[in-house]
């Protein structure tokens, strides 16, 4: 990924992503706080901001910046408009036919108008992963997580066996 902030850095942006594809996606860079709801059956835990020193959340910021990226969880946003963003996460969650557990990711612009990132269906379950931070801020430790995850596993398979 290449992030362009001057009209004359698309071409080599453009260019580099055709060396690894022949598919480009070209996005419009959203400014703003970036945020993250993680979906454990029919409910969204608490969301969680992420802050990088970098330019956006990339890669290094996940996986290799641990000094320069902070994970807010409580996530500073008031109760209406946490609730708010957490029922915008559902329904995204639900139009994509999703169930189960999963994550949401979206930024508020600078106007404050929320922007859907990303469905993650198969988000991570590490100690650095952000499912999990989020079932903490609930009091889940990861067993009770992956338990639960289980449970909505096992109760989809129940109900696509009794629609055969």
């Amino acid at each position: 990924m290449t992030r362009v902030d001057d009209p004359d850095m698309l071409p080599m942006a453009w260019d580099a992503a055709r060396a690894h594809d022949a598919d480009v996606l070209v996005e419009r860079c959203i400014e703003g706080e970036e945020y993250t709801a993680a979906v454990l059956g029919n409910e969204v835990l608490p969301l969680i901001r992420l802050e990088t020193a970098r330019a956006f959340y990339d890669y290094e910021a996940k996986y290799a910046d641990d000094a320069g990226t902070r994970y807010h969880c409580p996530c500073g946003l008031d109760r209406p408009r946490e609730r708010a963003l957490q029922q915008l996460a559902w329904r995204a969650f639900r139009a994509l036919g999703c169930s189960g557990w999963g994550r949401v990711d979206l930024m508020l612009d600078r106007d404050g108008l929320p922007w859907l990132l990303e469905v993650n269906t198969v988000p991570g379950l590490t100690a650095h992963s952000l499912v999990p931070m989020a079932a903490r801020a609930v009091g889940m430790d990861l067993g009770r997580l992956v338990w639960r995850i289980l449970e909505s596993s096992l109760a989809r398979g129940a109900r696509e066996e009794g629609a055969a």
